[in-house]
């Protein structure tokens, strides 16, 4: 990504490729081209367009392992399930045994992922992982009434999903009723 410092302070990235691109913008070859815009100028499909640019992502924090500091902890790409509350954080001491994960100009307390690496005999369970993993939230315009929740059960067969700082009901990346479909079509 191509980086251009827009104030002082802040610097931004153009937007990755899975955010979806404007109904129009302009062709350029450089930044200068999309500055009276406030944008950048990025590669987009083997084009360069304008793009609105996006805050660069803060780097990824070191946390302290695990389980007899063996189990290295991450933050989650795919967020999982939160079987507690929205907290707010600085430091992965205010969310143990959670961890402290940066979402935009503010962080809050994750579940770490599982790492299968580690164990190998563990390895058949990670695709049940994908049970328990919320899909990204539709674009704001598509999602005029999300349905808040406290638990997963106010939404089966969804999942009680945390976005920035509330619940919300998302489907699960595997839908759990296929998963019994299929079970209940392979007993027949």
């Amino acid at each position: 990504s191509e980086i251009v410092p827009d104030k002082p302070t802040e610097q931004l990235v153009c937007p990755p490729s899975s955010v979806n691109p404007p109904l129009f913008s302009l062709p350029c070859k450089t930044h200068v081209h999309c500055e009276i815009l406030n944008q950048l100028c990025c590669s987009m499909d083997g084009k360069k367009r304008c793009r609105k640019g996006v805050p660069k992502p803060s780097p990824k924090q070191k946390h302290a392992p695990a389980f007899l500091s063996v189990i290295p902890r991450e933050c989650p790409d795919n967020p999982l399930v939160e079987p507690w509350g929205v907290q707010n954080c600085t430091e992965d001491s205010e969310c143990w045994p959670r961890i402290c994960c940066p979402e935009g100009s503010t962080s809050y307390c994750r579940t770490s992922p599982p790492t299968f690496k580690l164990a190998p005999r563990l390895f058949p369970l990670k695709n049940a992982v994908a049970y328990l993993q919320c899909t990204t939230p539709p674009p704001p315009i598509f999602d005029l009434f999300p349905k808040s929740c406290r638990s997963s059960l106010d939404c089966f067969p969804n999942l009680c999903c945390q976005e920035k700082d509330k619940k919300v009901c998302r489907p699960a990346k595997r839908s759990v009723l296929a998963l019994i479909a299929t079970v209940a079509k392979v007993d027949n």
